[in-house]
């Protein structure tokens, strides 16, 4: 089955080759955003719900049925996620007060002036 990865933030693995869709940066191997790929049915299951992934084939739409549902709240939780919003902070950065923590670890918003 396949998925279509949505996210630039995903490393590969150290077993898949190279290919178009790995991208070389930082000393490290990253997925192209929009690289399609094969994967087992758990993986496609994991993948599309955590928000990294969509289906690429009807195959991997049945075995995640129902995603489109949750679609809006998956990809919110895992930019939360992505940005390591603490979970007390989780509804200031909802309501657009929070949109990350500075160095020293302290809430900021950069989008407020």
């Amino acid at each position: 089955m396949q998925i279509k990865l949505i996210r630039s933030d995903l490393g590969v693995a150290a077993g898949v080759a190279d290919s178009e869709d790995v991208i070389h940066r930082d000393g490290r191997r990253w997925w192209r955003c929009g690289a399609i790929i094969d994967v087992p049915q758990r993986a496609c299951e994991i993948l599309v719900g955590n928000g990294d992934a969509e289906p690429a084939d009807d195959e991997a739409e049945a075995a995640c049925a129902g995603w489109r549902d949750k679609r809006a709240a998956v990809l919110e939780s895992r930019e939360m996620l992505a940005r390591g919003i603490e979970p007390k902070d989780r509804e200031a950065y909802r309501r657009g007060e929070l949109t990350g923590y500075d160095a020293d670890g302290n809430p900021v918003n950069e989008g407020a002036e």
